[in-house]
């Protein structure tokens, strides 16, 4: 497959600029740490969009951060994977 581009929605900017920012008055670096984490992540969907499980809203899908816990909510385009939330993982988002 070829490899698609990322398109982020403000608000999954929002809520990764809020997570790391939590993080890093906790611990410094741990919020560099997740934002880190969270673009490999981010970057292997480019070649496996579907390597997430299927969401629990019709249309998506879940890429679980196993180091973090935290999912990212996203769908797969045609020519792009679009990111429209990361949410932890024991939060309700329906």
């Amino acid at each position: 497959m070829e490899s698609l581009k990322i398109q982020e929605t403000k608000l999954a900017l929002v809520n990764l600029d809020e997570i790391a920012s939590y993080y890093e008055q906790h611990q410094p670096e741990l919020g560099y740490r997740f934002a880190t984490y969270y673009y490999k992540q981010i970057e292997i969907l480019k070649s496996m969009p579907n390597i997430g499980r299927s969401g629990k809203v019709m249309g998506t899908r879940e890429l679980i951060l196993h180091e973090f816990p935290y999912l990212v909510v996203y769908r797969v385009r045609k020519d792009f994977v679009q990111i429209l939330r990361i949410f932890h993982q024991h939060r309700k988002f329906l």
